[in-house]
């Protein structure tokens, strides 16, 4: 245990060079072939989590589901009508905290998530049949990130400009005032050279990194979810499905080449992950030349596993 203490006491700030390889490291591991989940009879690859014979059903009504009491006591499985809907159950469900101890400054969150990784860089496309799985630790405030260096050892790095949880707590916490909150710090993050994604595309993504990356209040979270349904070209999904196969309903922005959809529990309204896809064929230019990606092309397929308040990088809830 003393050595175990000591390796942690000692973990370093990552350098930029330090960070550079870290991340290369990453995405080597990101391309590696990882074994495919168990094909069930769903429209997609599927979690470690199997359904209950009541969420079998939802799947066969159709996705956007909720749970209500008929007069017989049982539950029923009724769909959500509308976005705004939507956005009113799973604020009521966030009112409880989801960790097991209240976070606190010098605490760090625990993420566990699985992705599908890239079929081939430099093209977007990920690859639907692949799963790589990943750990970090992030700092409750918000400022800093641990990860895996590749060789079995944390590194710490600052992250970049962006809200933080703490940012988004600052009262009044209305839907508009976190909605301004991560509209301004948008705007204050210019997207990278080319990159012609939507300022609103933009925010709904901001708002899926911080409910999978940081440890909000429960007041905040249900803001988030309230907020969603204000920004343009958001709407509900009935038949979503994460990367680890969890059928759910998702906010969906839909924009000019692409959808990115926040996907939720149908029942428990908790956060699951992620999917986005191309909605428009369209063409850009590499230093490789010209390529094409073709509408329905996979570009994000994520899955929350995990999350819990810890000590300290490293440590596992």
């Amino acid at each position: 245990m003393d050595e175990i203490k000591d390796f942690r006491g000692s973990t370093p700030v990552i350098t930029r060079r330090a960070e550079d390889a870290a991340r290369a490291r990453l995405l080597r591991a990101m391309r590696e072939p990882a074994p495919a989940p168990r094909r069930r009879l769903m429209p997609r690859p599927v979690w470690r989590l199997a359904f209950a014979a009541s969420l079998s059903v939802a799947v066969a009504v159709g996705g956007g589901i909720a749970l209500t009491g008929d007069d017989g006591g049982r539950s029923v499985l009724t769909p959500v009508a509308s976005v705004q809907q939507l956005g009113e159950r799973a604020a009521r469900a966030a009112a409880t905290n989801p960790y097991e101890t209240v976070p606190s400054p010098g605490k760090w969150l625990y993420v566990k998530e699985t992705i599908a990784p890239l079929r081939e860089e430099p093209e977007p496309e990920v690859d639907r049949d692949k799963r790589t799985t990943l750990e970090l630790w992030n700092s409750v405030d918000g400022r800093q990130t641990a990860l895996d260096d590749g060789k079995g050892r944390l590194v710490i790095h600052e992250a970049g400009p962006g809200v933080t949880a703490a940012d988004l707590a600052e009262a009044p916490v209305t839907p508009e005032r976190v909605l301004a909150r991560i509209r301004a710090a948008v705007a204050e993050t210019p997207a990278p050279p080319g990159d012609d994604v939507p300022d609103e595309q933009r925010i709904v993504e901001t708002i899926s990194r911080v409910m999978n990356e940081q440890a909000l209040e429960p007041e905040v979270r249900a803001a988030l979810f309230r907020a969603l349904p204000m920004i343009e070209g958001v709407s509900v999904k009935q038949d979503a499905v994460d990367a680890a196969g969890r059928q759910g309903v998702a906010f969906a922005y839909t924009g000019r080449w692409e959808r990115f959809e926040i996907i939720l529990s149908p029942e428990e309204y908790t956060y699951l992950g992620t999917y986005g896809e191309t909605v428009a064929t369209r063409t850009y230019t590499t230093p490789a030349g010209t390529r094409e990606v073709k509408a329905g092309t996979p570009v994000v397929w994520t899955a929350h596993l995990r999350a819990g308040i810890v000590d300290e990088p490293g440590e596992r809830p």
